[in-house]
């Protein structure tokens, strides 16, 4: 796909601004949601008046921040550093060399050698599902994964573009940034849950004259509490949505800048489409994957363009065609002896559709 190279700067330049902002918003909201569990300790173990609960959040934040956020730098670090590990754990991919699969591990060196991109690691999921998918940080440690199902599914020019769409996450920095916002999220997501069930927990437990002492009062500590936190949470998981589809468009376009390909990333599409779904694989994942499928409801909060706007926009704007699979054979008449001709010519299986 012939892309102005102005639009795939800017593309990158977003990312790691993205990135920036992450990082920048993570102590700012984790401390809001500090700040809301001294609010609720205070509403269960204080006298339960406002105004003392918000003195003594305010009063208590300089002591609390720095030992808040030692612990979550420790916690993104740990996953920052393990992020692989825990992929592998999740998924079930495993590390292969070139002797062990020599398609796809020459298919993906040709493709690196040729533009002079480090190699990333290979991995494999044995699975029939087909999919795909970067992960990784830095140059030393990006893995490309491909699941069993779509390396036997795909013939050498389908697999090599889909290995090139990931090649170009990797390229475009798309992998680190949704490396980034999956630790970012987990954190809130983590820290959400906890503090929603404790909250319902030690409300269920309370004392009957802790009730009547400041019960209205402590209940709007606890609402106050609760407020902060599903904010908090709820600006993590907007962010999380926020990372642009245009991310898969980019890819596609990438796979076909490297390839100069156009109807093999159009046919893997095709090929792919409905048999895509990683099952009890987290959506964290499975966002990072070349199709994450999402129907109904979930279709609002879809980290992935549908496949067939994928494909409209590869013919559109990188002169691709629009794959027909060809008919099933049957039973043709031979020529009368001699011509070496059937009757029926065969199909061309990349002619456009009418």
């Amino acid at each position: 796909m012939a892309l102005q190279a102005y639009g795939l700067k800017t593309h990158i330049w977003n990312n790691n601004l993205r990135c920036i902002i992450l990082l920048c918003l993570f102590p700012v909201l984790l401390l809001a949601m500090a700040f809301a569990g001294l609010l609720l300790f205070q509403s269960f173990a204080g006298s339960g008046n406002i105004a003392d609960g918000l003195a003594y959040a305010a009063t208590a934040m300089p002591a609390t921040a720095p030992a808040v956020l030692l612990g979550s730098a420790a916690w993104f670090g740990v996953a920052f550093m393990g992020h692989q590990a825990m992929i592998n754990a999740a998924t079930k991919a495993r590390p292969v060399t070139r002797k062990e699969e020599q398609r796809a591990y020459n298919l993906l060196e040709n493709l690196c050698i040729s533009r002079g991109i480090t190699m990333p690691g290979l991995q494999v999921i044995e699975t029939d599902v087909m999919n795909a998918f970067a992960s990784g940080i830095s140059t030393k440690n990006y893995r490309i994964t491909l699941t069993r199902g779509i390396m036997n599914g795909l013939n050498d020019q389908e697999l090599e573009a889909v290995i090139a769409h990931e090649l170009s996450h990797v390229k475009n920095n798309d992998v680190r940034l949704l490396i980034i916002a999956v630790i970012f999220v987990g954190i809130f997501s983590f820290f959400g849950e906890f503090m929603v069930r404790s909250m319902f927990r030690t409300n269920l437990t309370r004392s009957a004259t802790h009730r009547r002492s400041g019960g209205g009062q402590a209940g709007a500590l606890i609402f106050i509490a609760f407020a902060i936190v599903a904010v908090a949470y709820a600006l993590a998981i907007l962010i999380r949505f926020s990372l642009s589809r245009k991310r898969e468009y980019m890819a596609d376009a990438g796979s076909v800048e490297l390839t100069k390909n156009p109807d093999a990333m159009i046919s893997a599409l095709q090929k792919i489409s409905g048999r895509a779904n990683l099952e009890n694989v987290p959506a964290e994942i499975k966002e990072m994957a070349l199709e994450n499928p999402r129907v109904g409801f979930g279709g609002m909060f879809a980290t992935h363009p549908p496949i067939e706007k994928r494909i409209e926009a590869l013919i559109k704007f990188a002169g691709g065609r629009d794959y027909v699979p060809p008919p099933p054979k049957r039973d043709v008449p031979k020529s009368p002896a001699g011509t070496g001709q059937s009757k029926r010519p065969g199909r061309n299986p990349w002619s456009r559709r009418p």
